[in-house]
């Protein structure tokens, strides 16, 4: 039996690209791109020159090069998006699901955006400015305007008929039952569609109790209803319950890539457009906040330490130990702000039983706080030959603790209840107020047992 033919890795193709442009080959270049997966092309194409990534992405056909555009790094669709032909660009738009489309045509200058919605087919041009129509964030944002839908008097060979004449870009998992003024009633899963016998009606198989997100709400509360239910497509309609069009799996699979972004984006005091595309301006104005913050922060800190520089003074050694006590502070904070943004992402943090998330984050942090304080007390009993101070660092370090989670803990429930996303609340805030505050206790815990 012939050993099967391993298939080449994404480095194997761009090495392979970059000997066909040395060389000069362009008809075995056009070869191998069209014997390429897109997905493969758009991965590799982030590390090629400006004309090498046009010249590649001409080659492909309107259809691979909407995958191409759609799945490649956001700094080369830039420059593709910056050079590119008009028509050519109209072609691939049409290619795409109308809300991969319209993320495109978003990225595109405003005063551009006109003519390249008249290339596009009518249909298609028409979803893309309803889907824009809609908040940033919204469940509409990500859904797709084509789904079919049937009503719930008709037999499943008509819906079945209905279905040959619909030309869908996706995968299709249901039909879904409107009535005369386009309600959304049900849904029928489509392996039932095709397994009922013949003369059924639809209102006899299909599911009443659907689950469904409004268009206008946020699109992580509809990747928290999918994930909750395993659902593989979700309906979205607008505010008077019509049906206007359908998330998929793999739509809400880049949701979560992308609200993972964000929150990791934010609790390091960055945004998560910033991925080569923003300007070097906008770029400062979006980070420098966070460090304005920290900065001042250090500050009180240093304001902090001042008060207390005759007790620095008569017992010096105090100093090397700031460091730790800090560190491990903003440390412990971080680590249960993480915990609770992350329960409060996923769904699983129940504004009614908040206490007794605090609780047990409570009896965590003074497990941890016992462990460090007692380390930390006696590496300092030894290596300054004093147990007074040892006391002192391990009792100033288990209060921090306690107070950093504390801090960490009930942060993001604050913000999540005024309405601020508490993924703001998970770096430099908690990581500057803990410092503050802990100093102060170290010094002040300090001061008492050492005057």
């Amino acid at each position: 039996m012939p050993d099967k033919k391993e298939r080449p890795t994404v480095q194997d193709i761009t090495r392979h690209i970059e000997i066909l442009f040395e060389d000069g080959k362009e008809q075995e270049l056009d070869m191998l791109l069209q014997n390429t997966a897109p997905e493969d092309i758009a991965e590799a194409l982030g590390g090629f020159s400006v004309k090498e990534k046009l010249r590649i992405f001409d080659a492909l056909d309107p259809e691979d090069a909407a995958v191409v555009l759609d799945d490649t790094d956001p700094g080369t669709r830039l420059q593709i998006l910056q050079k590119i032909d008009n028509e050519k660009l109209a072609q691939v738009l049409d290619e795409m699901p109308a809300d991969e489309a319209s993320d495109i045509v978003e990225d595109i200058p405003e005063k551009n955006r006109e003519g390249i919605l008249d290339l596009m087919e009518d249909e298609d041009a028409e979803d893309v400015e309803e889907i824009l129509s809609y908040p940033e964030d919204s469940a509409a944002r990500v859904m797709d305007p084509e789904f079919v839908s049937v009503s719930a008097d008709n037999y499943v060979e008509e819906a079945i008929d209905h279905m040959r004449g619909k030309e869908l870009g996706g995968h299709v998992f249901h039909v879904y039952v409107i009535d005369e003024n386009e309600k959304l009633k049900g849904v029928v899963p489509i392996i039932k569609l095709i397994t009922a016998p013949r003369g059924t009606l639809i209102k006899d198989i299909m599911k009443m109790n659907t689950h469904s997100v409004f268009a206008d709400e946020d699109r992580e509360k509809a990747a928290l209803i999918m994930k909750k239910y395993d659902l593989f497509s979700l309906p979205v309609i607008d505010r008077n319950a019509r049906l206007v069009g359908r998330i998929t799996v793999d739509d809400i699979i880049d949701v979560m890539d992308e609200e993972r972004g964000e929150d990791i984006s934010r609790m390091t005091g960055t945004i998560e457009e910033e991925q080569g595309k923003e300007t070097t301006l906008k770029a400062t104005q979006n980070r420098l906040p966070w460090l304005v913050t920290c900065m001042l922060g250090s500050i009180v800190t240093g304001l902090v330490i001042r008060m207390y520089e005759v007790t620095l003074a008569e017992t010096i050694a105090l100093v090397s130990f700031i460091p730790v006590i800090t560190a491990t502070g903003g440390n412990s904070g971080v680590q249960a702000s993480t915990v609770v943004v992350r329960e409060i992402a996923l769904g699983y943090m129940d504004i009614m039983k908040v206490s007794e998330e605090v609780w047990r984050q409570f009896k965590i942090a003074l497990g941890l706080g016992s462990v460090c304080g007692i380390v930390l007390s006696v590496l300092a009993h030894f290596w300054m030959k004093n147990s007074l101070i040892g006391l002192v660092v391990g009792l100033s370090l288990f209060l921090v603790v306690v107070w950093s989670n504390f801090v960490g803990v009930v942060t993001p429930i604050v913000f999540r209840k005024i309405k601020i996303d508490p993924a703001i609340a998970s770096g430099p805030l908690i990581t500057t107020l803990n410092d503050v505050v802990g100093v102060f206790i170290y010094l002040t815990i300090a001061s008492i047992f050492l005057r």
